[in-house]
């Protein structure tokens, strides 16, 4: 992109100015208000486990690791539109925010390790980790940080 004339490059300017006004950040996971405070709670316990044989299976903070590079590259093209088309920040969130959701729901498909016990096999009828209902993993949405 070439801008010669002073005028351009002050529009221009104008224009990636506006561009990043508003919300920079998006939550992805549980927001608050977004799910069941029994949803909440079960996620909590999960990815942290618990004092009473619950093994922590950080499923939250695995896919975020896992998957760095692919949301790197998102918020390198988030920027580039900006700069570039002036397009605004806050209406790419949304993309940004399914995109994490899609990966904290594979995450907790994935099977997470350790396993589960053979006491909790047996009560739920299945080896999957972090998946019995499957409403947690329903559960995992987004909003735009405001």
């Amino acid at each position: 992109m070439t801008l010669h004339r002073r005028g351009n490059l002050a529009n221009h300017l104008a224009k990636i100015e506006k561009g990043v006004q508003g919300p920079k950040a998006v939550k992805v996971g549980f927001p608050k208000g977004k799910a069941g405070a029994d949803v909440v709670s079960i996620a909590v316990w999960n990815h942290f486990g618990t004092s009473r044989g619950i093994p922590a299976r950080p499923f939250i903070t695995i896919a975020m690791f896992k998957n760095r590079r692919q949301i790197r590259a998102a918020l390198r093209k988030i920027a580039e539109g900006t700069v570039q088309k002036g397009t605004p920040i806050a209406t790419q969130m949304p993309k940004l925010g399914a995109l994490g959701t899609g990966m904290i729901q594979d995450q907790i498909a994935a099977n997470t390790p350790p396993p589960n016990a053979p006491s909790t096999i047996r009560q739920k009828g299945s080896s999957r980790t972090l998946i019995d209902t499957g409403r947690m993993r329903q559960s995992v949405t987004w909003e735009v940080d405001k």
